[in-house]
């Protein structure tokens, strides 16, 4: 009898284990995919925010200019 109780746990040991293991390498590739897509939309962000800048170089410039202005001012008055 008692040995009928060991092979039961190796059984489910074996079984959880291969479970976990599948478990695991599915949030993997998840994550994988998830990294790339990421990736993805970054590089196409800064690809159009690049494109924006060079299209309006004077815009951006008076925008930095302004955002260097306004927390000068506020790092200024403390």
């Amino acid at each position: 009898m008692s040995r009928n109780y060991r092979e039961d746990t190796r059984h489910y040991y074996r079984d959880a284990k291969r479970r976990g293991r599948k478990s695991l390498d599915r949030a993997r590739h998840r994550a994988d995919d998830i990294s790339h897509e990421l990736v993805e939309n970054a590089e196409e962000a800064w690809r159009e925010t690049d494109d924006y800048v060079h299209r309006n170089a004077w815009s951006s410039m008076g925008v930095a200019a302004l955002a260097g202005f306004a927390i000068g001012f506020l790092a200024g008055r403390r």
